[in-house]
């Protein structure tokens, strides 16, 4: 029988490329997306620019890197994963270094848009994601699982890291360090991953435009043919919708329900560190319901999350709305692109699924923005806002539902890593 030792340097051989996306993934998000909300606030104090100048460079270079990734998803398709990565590594890291030296906030909004969308176009999930299930096309369960654990942990690494290099350095020389730091997570995965193995060989059954053939969709208008692929298109910009707005209006939600802004910041780490065990938990739940049926629990439970929220009078409302939302967070992406993967096919899985991240960066994008036109029109009165924003969840839970009209050959249980 192998000794502990053994097996665990097996688990590591086999699941190494895996890993190591996944900690490309902890770089890549570190900065971009987490500690963006720790440097905002020192950047405006230090140099005197707006809120709103400041937290555009953020918005731009989300709604830029979702058109960006269409262009890195066909690279990813027709050449390999080398130059998407590279590129997302050399120009994201100089274009954000660049940023970090701007004296003017004119500067500042075009170096951090232009390279906060390289790197998200280059090195997100929505490349990280497709990479994995062509290297493990028999196993994508059990390898998404490892990649979307490994890389939960960029919130818990660079959220601290980020507020003590700003206090103790500025934020100038925070971001510097920070891309220094995210470069040597992300370059082990450039050397390891080279390229993708060949698509298993197609076989000869006929089919229409509508349907999808064994290896996947030959291009993207045939896809956008299908109803099955615009019925998952339209429920992850749902979804997304709603967790975005949900996400980024918890705190304030919760403080006009009574709780403090102190206690409000604790319960938005604490959901972040909650959604670490929430990814660790995708393998067990595909293998127990199956994928559909497990992101349906994921949605369900979001939906009952808000609900708690939209509650909160007794705080413990408030305390469940946070741990529910912090399980289901770090479930609901890899989820959906377990789906989509299944539902897209192989050949242009990098293309379509960053069209999926596309719509779903958007879409997560303008639900904050909405929901705050909503609050505003509504007299800052939150009842309203949190009871759409759990209708929009209950749309998404619809569209899921929908999906199963669409008769799919069932997908055996993946063993867990």
């Amino acid at each position: 029988m192998p000794s502990r030792s053994t097996r665990l340097i097996d688990w590591l051989r086999d699941w190494r490329p895996a890993l190591l996306l996944g900690i490309l993934t902890i770089g890549s998000y570190g900065l971009v997306l987490y500690g963006f909300g720790i440097i905002v606030g020192p950047i405006q104090d230090d140099e005197g620019w707006s809120s709103g100048a400041t937290n555009a460079a953020f918005m731009g270079s989300y709604l830029l890197g979702a058109a960006a990734s269409i262009i890195s998803g066909r690279v990813l398709d027709s050449i390999g994963p080398r130059p998407v990565l590279l590129v997302g590594l050399i120009a994201g890291t100089a274009l954000l270094a660049a940023a970090s030296f701007a004296d003017r906030v004119e500067l500042f909004i075009p170096l951090w848009t232009l390279g906060g969308a390289i790197t998200i176009a280059g090195l997100f999930y929505n490349v990280s994601m497709p990479i994995t299930a062509r290297l493990y096309p028999e196993r994508q369960t059990a390898a998404m699982t490892v990649l979307v654990t490994t890389g939960g942990f960029s919130s818990v690494v660079f959220l601290p890291l980020t507020g003590l290099l700003t206090d103790e350095l500025g934020w100038r020389w925070a971001v510097r360090i920070l891309l220094a730091l995210a470069a040597v997570l992300v370059i082990p995965a450039l050397l390891t991953v080279r390229r993708l193995p060949p698509l298993p060989a197609a076989t000869t059954s006929s089919h229409t435009r509508a349907q999808r053939p064994p290896t996947g969709f030959n291009n993207v208008r045939d896809a956008l043919h299908s109803p099955e692929v615009l019925v998952m298109l339209a429920m992850v910009a749902v979804s997304s919708l709603a967790l975005g707005a949900l996400l980024n209006h918890f705190v304030p939600a919760a403080t006009a329900a009574g709780l403090s802004l102190t206690a409000g910041g604790y319960l938005t780490g604490l959901r972040g560190f909650l959604s670490i065990p929430g990814r660790a938990l995708i393998g067990p739940m595909a293998a127990l319901l199956g994928l559909r049926p497990a992101l349906g629990v994921g949605y369900a439970v979001m939906l009952l999350g808000t609900l708690a929220l939209l509650a909160a009078g007794p705080l413990v409302w408030i305390y469940l709305s946070a741990v529910i939302a912090g399980l289901v967070w770090g479930q609901t992406m890899p989820l959906q692109g377990l789906i989509a993967s299944d539902i897209f096919g192989l050949r242009r899985l990098g293309t379509l699924m960053a069209l999926q991240t596309a719509v779903g960066n958007i879409a997560l994008a303008v639900g904050p923005f909405a929901a705050g036109l909503l609050l505003d029109a509504l007299n800052d009165n939150y009842q309203p806002v949190l009871a759409a924003v759990a209708a929009v969840n209950f749309v998404a839970v619809l569209l899921l539902i929908s999906l199963a009209r669409f008769r799919r050959k069932p997908t055996a249980a993946q063993p867990l890593p």
